[in-house]
């Protein structure tokens, strides 16, 4: 394969990804992160896929061992398909709460979008020139890589959607038990979509893998995904509105009343 064929399938494969981190960051616009942030995320990739490959190659398979057949990693069952989503939301739930959570500049209920956001869409896009260039020859690249970049790249973008906006209001609820409650859904609500979206890929590639419709199949399925998106990022305007406008909605803070508690 020639330098021309390796840039083509880099940028098939990137495409996509490269277009929502520029919609993300212009919608953020008004309120730009540090540029050290931005890089901090898109970076992540390195350390999220490390950790999902530890786990996911190495350690997972072990349980075999000890399962008693529950895991068995040359099947796609339910647990192990479901293990494997826990895992990389688990990765990126990682660095956002670690590294940027309690950065000072988290300072609105947008900026959980637009950190968890970036860090899905840094994994998906590593985790696709993976899957790439693993493919046997260049037809079947381009086939993968504008498949993900239809499913799979939105899939994570949605997943880090739904993680901000928890991420988000964790930061600023009132009550520990209720930031408890949001840190938990970060994890389980990405982990549910993504379990959801492998589990039944999955089943509907091994059924109409041989159909002329399978792209046309897999497209509508992924409509409810798109759908939940939106949801989350209006949910999300709507909170930091408030937020910033020193409206009180419910458990949240206004923007004051952080300011007053950010600095005692």
């Amino acid at each position: 394969m020639n330098l021309l064929n390796y840039i083509s399938i880099i940028g098939l494969s990137l495409f996509t990804t490269i277009i929502f981190i520029i919609l993300i960051l212009y919608s953020d616009r008004k309120s730009k992160e540090p540029t050290y942030i931005i890089f901090l995320c898109l970076i992540s990739c390195i350390f999220t896929i490390c950790l999902s490959l530890l786990f996911g190659q190495v350690l997972l398979p072990k349980l075999d061992i000890i399962s008693i057949g529950l895991f068995d990693y040359n099947t796609n069952n339910i647990f192990k398909i479901l293990i494997l989503a826990l895992v990389e939301e688990y990765s990126k739930l990682i660095v956002l709460y670690l590294f940027l959570s309690k950065n000072s500049n988290f300072d609105d209920i947008y900026d959980g979008f637009v950190y968890s956001s970036l860090i899905a869409l840094s994994f998906a896009a590593l985790e696709s020139l993976i899957y790439v260039f693993n493919e046997p020859n260049i037809q079947s690249m381009k086939s993968l890589a504008i498949l993900r970049g239809i499913t799979t790249v939105p899939l994570h973008l949605i997943c880090g959607i739904s993680m901000g906006y928890f991420m988000g209001k964790e930061k600023f609820t009132w009550g520990t038990k209720r930031r408890v409650l949001n840190l938990m859904l970060c994890l389980l609500f990405p982990t549910f979509l993504h379990f959801i979206y492998n589990f039944t890929l999955s089943n509907i590639i091994n059924r109409f893998l041989n159909s002329n419709l399978l792209i046309l199949i897999i497209i509508l399925f992924f409509i409810p995904f798109y759908l939940i998106g939106i949801i989350f990022i209006n949910k999300t305007k709507f909170l930091n509105e408030k937020f910033l406008n020193n409206k009180h909605y419910k458990n949240l803070m206004t923007k004051d009343e952080y300011i007053k508690i950010s600095n005692k």
